[in-house]
């Protein structure tokens, strides 16, 4: 038996199996195992076809932390986002310097962020020191930093998304006019639309778009927080899903979302350990090597899209947030 398989740029790979064995396929094969196919024929694809990255790319969510370092240098990252012809890529880092290293060495190709995770294990603590907040208003007075986050609020631990220096950094994202990026994993969108009703001038970047949370609940946030803009990453077949379907094009609902307000979506890639999940907490982060895997996808469902549609998510509308020409 032959299976045809063409990917978004149009490359055709072709597999081939015995009957038996394509029946046993037909009643087995589940929606994971099925994009696993289709996402390494499109990275082959991509490997074979130069045009896969010819259009620029903004991607506003990566990462550079201390246990990626092990693994990769500023000046490789820095060499595959231009490889894969990113326009400018949006960093955050652990600890927050990190971000300012690969600014260094990519200049106009790195937005650096702020990041509270000040030391290796911040995520544990950053909520408790005022040194977070001191360490903040001189990253964004200086001008180093262009934005805050990634912030994490996973329900049922702390910190709570209320806390005061949380507050706070709201409050200096506010003076400094930059956005944060905020990870809220929850149960609804209770969470962020409450917050972003309270600190209304402040601009949000709602990363993963709340990781689990259904268009319905999107639709929500996006009608009732006008600062709030949806981004895309970890979306994908290998984290949370709930996006595309088992051809990797969106979901009907999405689509229908999607091209309704399409001035409020961004994507980005987030390669970070978990797209595997083969490694343990103790081990380097080789979230790197995934990289092009993860923006293949991504470029895969844009392509699918109307042009004007394409060209929003893809570049203009993190070039409007930013400020970019």
């Amino acid at each position: 038996m032959v299976e045809r398989i063409t990917t978004g740029n149009n490359a055709t790979w072709i597999m081939v199996s015995t009957g038996k064995e394509w029946s046993a396929k037909q009643r087995h094969m589940n929606n994971r195992r099925h994009h696993a196919v289709a996402i390494i024929a499109l990275l082959l694809g991509a490997m074979a076809t130069p045009g896969w990255c010819q259009q620029p790319f903004a991607d506003v969510h990566v990462h550079f932390n201390w246990d990626q370092k092990e693994t990769i240098s500023a000046a490789q990252v820095v060499a595959r986002l231009k490889r894969a012809n990113i326009a400018f890529a949006v960093v955050t880092a652990t600890p927050s310097e990190l971000a300012l290293e690969l600014k260094q060495a990519g200049g106009d190709l790195i937005i650096p962020f702020f990041s509270p995770y000040t030391h290796a294990f911040g995520k544990q603590d950053w909520y408790l020191h005022e040194r977070t907040l001191q360490l903040a208003e001189e990253g964004l007075r200086s001008g180093q930093y262009q934005g805050i986050g990634e912030v994490h609020f996973m329900a049922g631990f702390r910190p709570k998304i209320d806390n005061s220096i949380f507050k706070r950094l709201l409050q200096l994202a506010d003076q400094y006019s930059v956005p944060v990026l905020i990870h809220i994993d929850a149960g609804n969108e209770q969470k962020i639309v409450d917050t972003c009703r309270q600190n209304p001038t402040v601009k949000f970047i709602f990363a993963h778009a709340g990781g689990n949370l259904q268009v319905s609940q999107i639709r929500r946030v996006i009608e009732q927080c006008e600062r709030v803009m949806i981004e895309l990453s970890a979306r994908d077949p290998w984290r949370y899903g709930g996006l595309t379907g088992a051809d990797d094009l969106l979901l009907p609902d999405w689509r229908e979302l999607v091209i309704e307000y399409p001035q409020r979506f961004l994507v980005g890639t987030d390669p970070v350990w978990k797209v595997t999940r083969t490694q343990s907490w103790d081990q380097a982060d080789d979230g790197w090597d995934y990289f092009e895997q993860l923006l293949d996808y991504h470029r895969n469902w844009i392509a699918d899209l109307p042009p004007a549609v394409q060209q929003q998510l893809r570049l203009d509308n993190a070039r409007r947030l930013f400020n970019i020409r």
